[in-house]
């Protein structure tokens, strides 16, 4: 790629491409005084002008100013730790204690009441089903006809096609 000092606008407008009063223009002699201009525009700052004058006349630093990166570095060491502390309690492997030794589980899974609103409630009958199955719960066809006969007995001459509840 060959380097031109060229003006792209300049080469656009020979080759048709850009209108002759494309681009942006400033009026004559701005750029002149324009640093003049904007020191006056600018206020003054003594700090910039004279810096050892301001350094020798700039107040002491108080004790908070001077005690505050360390205050920081402390607070910063304080939270790692925190989050460490939390993350090593999170993986340790806790066994957990029998239901039985809790006496508030052992009333609760005591009462039916609270078994059928809370516990079964969320057990699908082909769940159950499946489970008995697989548990060799049932040991023939007669016992899978009285699971899902109302009376739990199931008659001989009974029809078997069966849609389970859900």
């Amino acid at each position: 790629m060959a380097q031109s000092s060229e003006n792209i606008l300049e080469k656009a407008r020979r080759s048709g491409l850009a209108v002759p009063s494309a681009g942006m223009k400033v009026p004559a002699g701005y750029f002149d005084d324009f640093a003049l201009q904007m020191d006056s525009l600018l206020p003054y700052r003594a700090e910039i002008e004279n810096p050892q004058e301001v350094d020798r006349a700039m107040q002491p630093r108080t004790f908070w100013q001077k005690v505050r990166p360390y205050v920081y570095m402390a607070a910063m060491f304080a939270g790692v730790w925190c989050m460490l502390q939390m993350f090593a309690s999170i993986g340790r492997h806790t066994s957990l204690s029998p239901m039985d030794s809790n006496p508030v589980l052992a009333k609760a899974f005591d009462n039916d009441q609270f078994m059928n609103d809370y516990i079964y409630d969320d057990i699908n009958s082909w769940d159950l089903f499946d489970e008995m199955v697989e548990d060799g719960t049932f040991e023939n066809d007669s016992a899978i006809d009285a699971f899902f006969s109302t009376d739990g007995v199931m008659e001989a001459d009974e029809q078997t096609d069966y849609l389970l509840p859900e």
